[in-house]
């Protein structure tokens, strides 16, 4: 389970990166990037077509980034650290970010730290060094304002 949940997570980012590059993100790439990922996960993986669990989580990922996104980048920026702007941040760990901080606010079956490994495993894989700890530093402050609200 959590391994197919790690291949929608995987699915949900690339798709919410191919929105925000003007890509539709529609069933069609859902099935095509979901089966390209299944076949990376290990030697002589076969390509699998997400199931119906699978394709609830991502689309529910997807509408609720749309419907939440101005609130997620907001908390995005408060928790930034330096002169990151979210017009700086690349595509790829906006939607990462993006991701993660719905999962962290609006997920109550994805535990906190669970989230932020995932979103700490997909920034390794298809970020830059920098960028991880970027996204490291702004989803533990999230965590940590949700731990404990402001006085």
């Amino acid at each position: 389970m959590a391994h197919s949940r790690s291949i929608s997570r995987q699915a949900a980012m690339q798709l919410l990166y191919e929105r925000m590059s003007g890509g539709n993100a529609d069933s069609d790439s859902l099935d095509l990037v979901y089966e390209q990922l299944s076949e990376q996960q290990e030697e002589g993986a076969k390509a699998l077509k997400p199931d119906e669990a699978a394709r609830t989580y991502i689309n529910d990922v997807l509408s609720g980034v749309e419907e939440h996104e101005s609130e997620l980048d907001e908390s995005i920026e408060k928790h930034s650290t330096g002169s990151w702007t979210l017009e700086r941040v690349p595509h790829v760990d906006l939607s990462i970010l993006r991701l993660a901080a719905y999962e962290l606010y609006h997920r109550d079956d994805v535990p906190d730290n669970v989230a932020i490994s995932e979103a700490m495993s997909m920034a390794n894989r298809y970020s830059e060094p920098k960028s991880s700890r970027y996204i490291n530093g702004v989803l533990g402050a999230m965590e940590r304002d949700k731990r404990e609200p402001e006085a």
